[in-house]
């Protein structure tokens, strides 16, 4: 409902244009990255890890997670989870069944607020799988190919980021709607019998957090920052100026003058959006 009256106020050039500037995937490290100078900054790069999870398809869908792993100085999160034969089927008949498993990372939101920018404007985060494939008790390996397909992700309905591994797609019942999609690699493992645990092994890299990277993007906030508070500061006077015209020129009603400076004060608002956007 937001984006519909955000977007119901702005022309088809400015959708166009504001369109243009989210396409692109964010790096983590224009929002935080290990720093000695910058406590904020690291301490909301480390406070981010990543968790495996699994629920089996037994009708209750109980939750169970991995231990935590922690981002390393590098940009990369490597996480490895053991999902017991026990936690796969807890009538403890041997004829377990996947519901679904997966890895969530967590604190991208805190390290996006961190940054001052706002949580809609965060996302897609640039990410790379660089490994993702479950061993099972036996030790037959499935690669989710899918998984490492990824280039970037967008925020989870949950929050944060999360990869979800089903052998079945996540309908809403009321509208039917798709909410998670299957994947190929695992069809057919909510049947019973078909999931008795193993390990899920699941590598993400945001990419090495770059002080020179870090500086650029501070330059470029700065200089963005200057060139809107310029053209700011144009519009003010230009709005000053042709309100007091106005207010002054005999051959113009009462009317028109207010004509200009309304026209004057929504120049200014719109400069004044820019500098917002960029700062975000």
């Amino acid at each position: 409902m937001k984006a519909k009256r955000f977007f119901a106020g702005l022309s088809a050039a400015v959708i166009a244009a504001t369109m243009a500037m989210t396409a692109s995937a964010n790096k983590l490290s224009s929002y935080v990255y290990p720093s000695e100078t910058e406590s904020d900054k690291n301490d909301a790069y480390y406070s981010i890890g990543a968790m495996g999870f699994f629920m089996n398809n037994d009708g209750k869908w109980s939750w169970n997670q991995s231990e935590w792993f922690g981002i390393d100085a590098e940009g990369k999160i490597s996480v490895e989870y053991k999902i017991s034969s026990i936690l796969a089927d807890k009538s403890m008949s041997g004829k377990g069944s996947l519901g679904e498993m997966g890895v969530m990372v967590c604190n991208i939101d805190k390290a996006i607020k961190a940054a001052g920018v706002e949580q809609e404007a965060g996302y897609p985060i640039d990410v790379k799988v660089t490994d993702a494939k479950f061993v099972a008790e036996d030790g037959t390996e499935t690669v989710f190919n899918d998984m490492l397909n990824i280039t970037e992700v967008q925020r989870d309905a949950e929050g944060d980021i999360r990869f979800h591994i089903r052998p079945t797609d996540k309908v809403d019942e009321a509208t039917g709607d798709v909410l998670l999609t299957a994947n190929p690699e695992v069809a057919g493992w909510d049947a019973e019998g078909a999931f008795n645990g193993g390990t899920l092994y699941f590598t993400l890299d945001f990419g090495t957090p770059s002080a020179d990277d870090a500086a650029a993007s501070k330059t470029e906030s700065k200089a963005d920052s200057s060139s809107a508070a310029k053209s700011s500061s144009a519009a003010k006077s230009d709005a000053t100026s042709s309100a007091a015209s106005d207010a002054t020129d005999n051959t113009n009603s009462n009317t028109g003058a207010a004509t200009g400076a309304v026209l004057g004060l929504m120049a200014v608002a719109a400069a004044g959006a820019i500098v917002a956007k960029k700062k975000h």
